[in-house]
């Protein structure tokens, strides 16, 4: 739709200013969520800071795998050179790739400090989709993650630097966006109602997967995301999710469902009431 748009004569990449309209929303609402967490936020900043890190790196990486051909096409076609490095780093993002580059700094962060993940991943988690909603927005405006045609549903576009102009593709994009607002505010409510805050992370190790296995079906973009025994790399990952939360519930429902706690000896770091 409009990859590009210009502000006071600077030329803006759209898909950006959509992650760091969602990603700003997320911080906000975490450092929200603090007072049912009673982490301090100053901790919540500096943990959401390597969230973010871990999130670009970790997509970047999955990009690359997924990726690896074409870019091994590009290296061979265009040389080993500047501008085909740039054109490279350039190129996509994988979300599943933020997701576990974002989960493993934030562990290793609150190994750190003394304190259990789950502290911060209960408080972040109702960003996660509201994030990635936008994320999906900015996907749309740019037009990669493209769907399938569709002349009953699709949009057309004529300036995306991703999928094909002049095609009616069906809106994806938006879809999964809307999908993801909706689990945001689930998740939200849940943890403001609920007695067992940290299972709220389970709602988004199960839901998220299975609307990414839906959507992956009217994806159109194959080439950049990988396939494998007639799937993408996406819904194996959501498949392995899906498993890896069903060991954890069990292991928690075994416990009676334990809430984390803040280290009894670093009381300066609770959050004041």
């Amino acid at each position: 739709m409009y990859p590009i748009i210009e502000f006071f004569h600077i030329t803006i990449g759209t898909y950006g200013v959509c992650c760091v309209l969602g990603g700003g929303l997320a911080v906000l609402l975490a450092l929200f969520n603090c007072k049912y967490s009673k982490l301090n936020r100053y901790d919540l900043i500096e943990a959401a800071a390597l969230v973010i890190l871990g999130a670009i790196i970790g997509a970047k990486l999955l990009y690359l795998i997924v990726d690896f051909d074409t870019i091994l096409f590009m290296f061979r076609e265009y040389g080993f050179n500047l501008d085909t490095l740039t054109s490279v780093m350039q190129g996509g993002f994988v979300f599943y790739g933020g997701f576990l580059g974002g989960l493993a700094l934030v562990m290793l962060y609150a190994k750190t400090q003394r304190k259990s993940p789950w502290l911060y991943l209960m408080t972040i988690a109702p960003g996660i989709p509201l994030a990635h909603s936008f994320g999906r927005l900015g996907c749309f405006m740019a037009g990669c993650c493209y769907g399938c045609p569709s002349e009953e549903f699709g949009i057309a576009f004529t300036q995306s630097i991703g999928a094909p102009n002049g095609i009616k593709l069906f809106p994806v994009q938006l879809l999964e966006a809307g999908l993801l607002l909706i689990l945001a505010v689930i998740m939200q409510i849940y943890y403001t109602k609920s007695k067992h805050h940290h299972c709220t992370i389970y709602l988004y190790l199960f839901l998220y997967p299975v609307i990414r296995i839906i959507t992956e079906q009217f994806r159109y973009d194959d080439a950049q995301r990988g396939i494998l025994l007639g799937l993408s790399t996406s819904t194996w990952i959501s498949i392995g999710i899906i498993i890896a939360g069903l060991i954890l519930l069990v292991r928690d429902w075994k416990k009676g469902f334990p809430e984390p706690e803040i280290a009894e000896d670093d009381p300066i770091r609770l959050q004041e009431e």
